[in-house]
């Protein structure tokens, strides 16, 4: 009899019921330990190269000179590849150095929203929106207008105080 008892221990099976029980020791505890952790860690990710993104999608500085006949935002939106795999309704262009920009973030900036991580400039940019205008069956074909304009702006800041997503023109 002890040794049947002992091999339903050693199973984790319940003697009265023959079922399976939880297992027990430090099995549950180290689960729980790493779903805390994980969980944990994925509050604090921040793409590696999210920064570096908001740089080459919306700060052009000096403003690029499209070639003789096309237009800035069907230039900048193509060589970028904001057309692929479809046309982008809009994209933003921050004209200043990218010093300034990130400024934004840490001593140029007002938190508007910090559990967000959201900031608005104090100074007012140079900006050029791009807006779709016509979108064919190609997107390499997509036309956009330019809108020109000099205002203030919201971004959402990481952990490093660099802006990383462009939110609105205020």
């Amino acid at each position: 009899m002890k040794l049947i008892e002992k091999l339903q221990k050693a199973k984790n099976v319940d003697p009265m019921t023959d079922t399976p029980m939880a297992p027990r020791g430090s099995c549950p505890l180290l689960f729980l330990t790493l779903i805390l952790l994980a969980t944990c860690l994925a509050q604090n990710i921040v793409l590696p190269n999210s920064y570096e993104r908001f740089v080459s999608e919306h700060v052009d500085f000096p403003k690029t000179t499209p070639p003789k006949g096309q237009s800035y935002c069907n230039v900048m939106m193509r060589r970028l590849s904001l057309t692929h795999p479809g046309c982008r309704p809009s994209n933003n262009f921050i004209h200043a150095p990218t010093r300034q920009v990130g400024a934004i973030c840490s001593r140029s900036g007002i938190y508007v929203y910090p559990s967000l991580n959201q900031c608005d400039s104090l100074k007012a940019f140079l900006l050029t929106t791009c807006k779709l205008v016509f979108s064919p069956h190609r997107p390499q074909r997509c036309i956009y207008r330019e809108i020109p304009q000099t205002r203030r702006i919201r971004v959402a800041c990481n952990q490093q105080q660099q802006p990383v997503h462009f939110l609105r023109i205020l």
